[in-house]
């Protein structure tokens, strides 16, 4: 008996329909990816949501959710290599908080700046040549000073005081931040513990108003939290 074989053009025509499989599928499947990096991305937020309410606990309820250096872009830091201090999210760091440093940071993230450790993000911060940023913005509500020490102790917001607003959310300094991770909206933490997604379309007039890093757009950084907050 004559074996039986494919001929070339039986291959060509195989080949064909496993190229559209995989054109039809790929973005599927990239998309069912995003979709799970998205659900964990709001699940590190309250995780996160839980060290600042342990550090609340143990300091009359004040947390240092705030922005530095009066620009309201500047809301994400752990460490200064300007002031050599640990600021903002630093102080979680500081008191023993930050006990497992990944929940801090978008699973969607490409940015080395914004990812944990990469070469210009080390971690653990501490580098006095390195600037170390969270992976999530803090609302930019109250001006902190990197040294709090002589600062009244009530300068540090209270947990409760956000309890009807939004506490934390993916970066939105710039429209590139959102570029560089789920692109049409933002993962956003409430005041009490919730989290959710919040679509980009609801704050890009006023995100596109933002497209450096720079104190001239506080106004518009202040607008977006604003928003966030009747997502509640």
């Amino acid at each position: 008996m004559k074996k039986q074989a494919f001929t070339l053009v039986e291959l060509l025509t195989v080949t064909a329909i496993i190229v559209l499989l995989v054109a039809i599928l790929a973005p599927a499947m990239s998309m069912a990816r995003e979709h799970a990096r998205r659900t964990q991305c709001l699940s590190n937020l309250r995780q996160v949501y839980m060290t600042f309410y342990f550090y609340a606990d143990s300091n009359q309820d004040r947390v240092p959710i705030g922005y530095r250096g009066g620009n309201r872009q500047w809301d994400s830091m752990v460490f200064s290599s300007t002031s050599h201090r640990l600021v903002l999210y630093g102080l979680l760091y500081q008191a023993g908080y930050m006990k497992d440093p990944r929940i801090f940071f978008c699973p969607s993230e490409v940015d080395p700046q914004s990812v944990l450790n990469s070469a210009i993000n080390p971690w653990p911060p501490g580098n006095p040549s390195k600037q170390v940023y969270a992976g999530y913005a803090g609302r930019a509500e109250v001006l902190l000073p990197d040294d709090l020490s002589t600062a009244p102790p009530t300068l540090m917001p209270k947990l409760n005081s956000f309890r009807h607003k939004a506490l934390l959310a993916d970066l939105f300094h710039t429209p590139m931040r959102l570029h560089t991770r789920h692109l049409d909206g933002i993962n956003v933490l409430f005041g009490e513990g919730s989290a959710r997604w919040v679509p980009r379309d609801l704050f890009n007039d006023e995100l596109v108003q933002c497209p450096t890093i720079s104190a001239a757009w506080n106004p518009h950084q202040l607008a977006i939290w604003q928003m966030l907050d009747h997502q509640y």
